[in-house]
């Protein structure tokens, strides 16, 4: 009797997605085997210090519960700490530009990682992750083969063909790009699905943020982990924080507590047309950049104890790229501070999406924008429900695994695609001393009419 070939799939991009998927069709292999290999264009995991903080949906940790075998869970607290009972609210709220709180939804807490899990759709949930020890975590036993960067495929009847830049080419049975929102896998494959300027800017920075100002904060703005506050003219900011403190080492032990917090600022790109402004901007220069979004800030927002505390969380913003082997550093990972264009990719703004061995998951699939920090919730569902798809994988019945997989991704993430464009469009607009007014009165209502539907929905 012939043995059966185990069939390979190859995946492109070893974050938070594509190591999600590869952990769960290792751990459904006995239900279905794959030989899975997984490529990463960095040539190591400490090439590029990673993203610091990732806003998570309940939806999203159960989807990564699902996925990673229990090894892995019983580390995910490194890169998901517990809440701090008492101290920190996991949820999100908006304030306007003074850091009055409009809309706190009723998002419900939970003690531990595996209780949010539980948590139905139907209750709003979430909490904020470390990106960089996520990472860490999920590279557990993964076999990456580094410094590979794909640029292109060619597709067979027989399989897939992957070719990268150093002249090397892998053959496999299922190619999955999770190589972000710059994949050269979905140019190939679906030319005509563009990269979408939503029309907007923003500068994000990682920061190590005293006590006092902390609590500044807390004070003015509340304890939500993740905290926007409206401008009146079409600016924005968020923040991304826990109420942790940084670990002290020999080489950083600071005289006060400090804590990890992601500053984001966000306005509309023609302001950067502004000729009456003098200031230059280098965005290869991050205390240049710096300098740009404090420059708005003051000619943006009135004068308030909000407005000077988002000045000084910007001036503890890194002036300079650290070099890897500066270990006072409090933490080792570093966005480079620049301009960046909010952009979105919608998957269902093609007339038709044709499924075949090649797909995508992640920001290569439906990238959007970060102020609803969905991303990484999706990527995470996607490498679910692609290794749920496989399960029935068959060499004659490929193209329907697939394209099982692609009708649910497509129907998912669209949705979020588009909310998060929508919010965002909204927020850079301009709306003036009487539209603050009755934005503010809309969300305070929302606001109220939310806990009212949480309060029914919890006594049913």
């Amino acid at each position: 009797m012939q043995q059966e070939v185990v069939p390979t799939v190859i995946i492109i991009g070893a974050g938070p997605g594509g190591l999600t998927l590869y952990h769960s069709l290792i751990k459904n292999k006995d239900k279905k085997e794959f030989s899975v290999k997984i490529f990463e264009r960095e040539t190591g995991p400490k090439d590029r210090w990673q993203g610091y903080h990732i806003g998570f949906a309940s939806r999203g940790i159960r989807s990564l519960m699902n996925c990673i075998p229990s090894s892995i869970a019983l580390n995910l607290p490194k890169a998901i700490p517990n809440p701090v009972p008492d101290v920190e609210y996991h949820g999100a709220s908006i304030n306007d530009h003074e850091g009055n709180v409009l809309m706190r939804p009723p998002f419900k807490q939970f003690k531990d990682i595996y209780e949010i899990a539980e948590i139905p759709d139907r209750s709003l949930s979430m909490t904020v992750a470390y990106r960089d020890r996520l990472r860490d975590v999920l590279l557990e036993n993964v076999p990456v083969q580094w410094g590979k960067r794909c640029i292109g495929y060619e597709e067979t009847k027989e399989g897939v063909y992957v070719n990268f830049e150093d002249g090397s080419q892998e053959f496999c049975d299922i190619l999955v790009d999770a190589s972000g929102v710059n994949s050269p896998v979905r140019k190939q494959k679906i030319p005509e699905l563009q990269i979408n300027d939503i029309g907007a800017t923003y500068v994000n920075a990682n920061v190590a943020v005293p006590k006092h100002l902390m609590d500044r904060l807390i004070k003015v703005s509340g304890n939500s982990l993740i905290q926007k506050t409206l401008g009146l003219n079409g600016d924005s900011t968020l923040i991304a924080l826990r109420l942790i403190p940084i670990e002290q080492n020999q080489n950083y032990n600071p005289d006060e507590i400090h804590y990890r917090a992601t500053i984001g600022y966000f306005y509309p790109s023609e302001l950067d047309n502004d000729e009456n402004e003098n200031f230059k901007v280098d965005d290869n220069n991050p205390a240049s950049v710096a300098e740009h979004v404090k420059n708005m800030i003051r000619k943006l927002r009135p004068k308030c104890e909000m407005t000077d505390i988002l000045l000084e969380l910007w001036n503890l913003a890194p002036k300079a790229v650290p070099n890897k082997s500066d270990n006072y550093y409090p933490f080792k990972t570093y966005n480079p501070i620049q301009r960046r264009k909010v952009r979105d990719v919608n998957p269902l703004s093609i007339n038709s999406w044709k499924s075949s061995r090649v797909t995508l998951i992640g920001d290569a699939a439906h990238a959007m924008s970060p102020l609803l920090a969905l991303g990484t919730t999706n990527a995470v569902q996607d490498a679910e429900a692609l290794s749920q798809a496989l399960l029935n994988y068959s060499p004659e019945n490929y193209i329907s695994c697939i394209k099982e997989f692609d009708d649910k991704m497509l129907k998912r993430a669209t949705v979020d695609v588009l909310n998060s464009r929508k919010v965002t469009i909204k927020q850079i607009t301009p709306v003036g001393y009487f539209g603050l007014i009755i934005r503010n009165s809309i969300l305070r209502v929302t606001n109220f009419l939310m806990k009212v539907n949480d309060f029914i929905i919890n006594v049913m």
